[in-house]
C-alpha cells in the first residue's frame, strides 16, 4: 500500500512557530461528508453502492452535526466529495445556507485517488471544484484529500488552480492507513514555482491534530474509542503550545450503523448518540479554555492576514 513518505515540497519544520502570536486558543471543528459506501469500499467490502448510501444517510448525519453546531454557534468546515455533492445537492445547500464553509473532498473519495499520476489528479480536482460551485454559487478555497493521502503533486496542483489551504496531513505514521511523523503540528505556508505560468504560487498547509506528546489523533474513531478525556487532553496540550486545534468527524459517526462483515470493531464503538455527548462534551470544554471556533478558510485568511503569506 503507498503510503507518503517525505514532507511536502516547501516544509520547514519550525516556521510556523510565529503562528503562535496570534492572540486566541483556535479550534478547527471540520466534517469529512464521506459515504458509507466509501468506507465498504475503502475494506474491500462488495456491497451495492446505493443501497448502502440508503442505510446510512449522509443527510441525515449532516443535519446532526448542523443542529449541534447551531445549538453551540459555532461555525465549521465540511468537506465534501465531487459525487456526494452531485447526488445530494440539497444538503449541500444547507450547510452553505447555515453559515458553514463547504470545502473540497476529492471526487470519488478513493483512498488513493490523490496518489495517481498528476494530470488525473488535476482533472479530479477541477471536476469537484467545479460541482460544488455550481451548487452553491461559490468556489471552494480549501481541500483534504480522501483518507488523508496526497503528494506533492496534490499540493501544487491545489496552488495552481487556486486554493487558499489544503487540511491532508496528519503528524503521526498509522501502518496501512495514514500519517507523516515529520510534519508539524502548526498550519505552514509551502511555496510552488507555478509550471504553468511561471509564477510564484503558496498554498497553506493546515495539518490534522493530534496529541504533540503522544502523536495519535484526536478525531474520529480515536475520538470514539479513545474517549473524552483523551480529545480533552490532546487538546489542552495544544492548546498550551499554541498549535490549533484541526478536528474531523464523519456524519456516520453519529448514526447508528450496520453491522457489515469486513468492517472493523473500532469502525462500530461509541458511534450513534455516544459521538454525538462526546462531541458536545468537547465542545463545551473547548470553550471553558477560551478557544474561538475558525471555519477552516477563516483561519487560514488570518494567518495570511498575519504573514503575508510566506513562511
Amino acid at each position: 500500500m503507498t503510503q507518503i513518505t517525505s514532507a511536502p515540497e516547501g516544509f520547514h519544520k519550525n516556521d510556523s512557530q510565529r503562528y503562535s502570536r496570534l492572540p486566541e486558543q483556535r479550534f478547527v471543528m471540520t466534517v469529512d461528508v464521506d459515504g458509507w459506501s466509501s468506507l465498504l469500499r475503502f475494506y474491500g467490502v462488495d456491497h451495492d453502492p446505493i443501497e448502502a448510501d440508503i442505510q446510512v444517510s449522509e443527510e441525515d448525519g449532516a443535519s446532526r452535526l448542523l443542529d449541534l453546531f447551531e445549538k453551540h454557534r459555532i461555525s465549521a468546515t465540511f468537506f465534501v466529495p465531487g459525487d456526494i455533492a452531485r447526488m445530494h445537492p440539497n444538503m449541500v445547500r444547507l450547510i452553505h445556507q447555515r453559515g458553514h464553509e463547504v470545502a473540497c473532498h476529492g471526487l470519488l473519495h478513493l483512498k488513493n485517488e490523490f496518489l495517481l499520476e498528476r494530470g488525473e489528479q488535476e482533472s479530479r480536482i477541477k471536476q469537484a471544484t467545479g460541482i460544488i460551485e455550481r451548487i452553491i454559487g461559490v468556489r471552494p478555497v480549501g481541500f483534504r484529500a480522501p483518507c488523508l493521502r496526497a503528494n506533492r503533486d496534490t499540493l501544487k496542483i491545489l496552488a495552481e488552480n487556486g486554493y487558499l489551504y489544503d487540511s491532508s496531513f496528519i503528524p503521526t505514521f498509522i501502518p496501512g492507513y495514514y500519517g507523516n511523523m515529520n510534519l508539524n503540528f502548526k498550519p505552514y505556508w509551502v511555496s510552488f514555482n507555478s509550471a504553468h505560468d511561471k509564477s510564484h504560487k503558496t498554498l497553506l498547509e493546515m495539518p490534522v491534530s493530534v496529541n504533540p506528546l503522544f502523536p495519535i489523533p484526536l478525531s474520529a474513531a480515536w475520538m470514539r474509542n479513545l474517549g473524552c478525556t483523551w480529545v480533552r487532553f490532546g487538546m489542552k496540550m495544544n492548546f498550551l503550545l499554541g498549535n490549533p486545534v484541526v478536528f474531523y468527524v464523519h456524519p456516520r459517526d453519529v448514526l447508528s450503523l450496520p453491522r457489515v462483515e469486513g468492517v472493523p470493531w473500532h469502525l462500530y464503538r461509541n458511534v450513534g448518540l455516544s459521538t454525538i455527548e462526546i462531541l458536545d462534551e468537547i465542545i463545551t470544554y473547548a470553550k471553558t479554555l477560551g478557544a474561538s471556533f475558525y471555519k477552516a478558510v477563516d483561519l487560514a485568511l488570518a494567518l495570511q492576514s498575519w504573514t503575508g503569506g510566506v513562511s
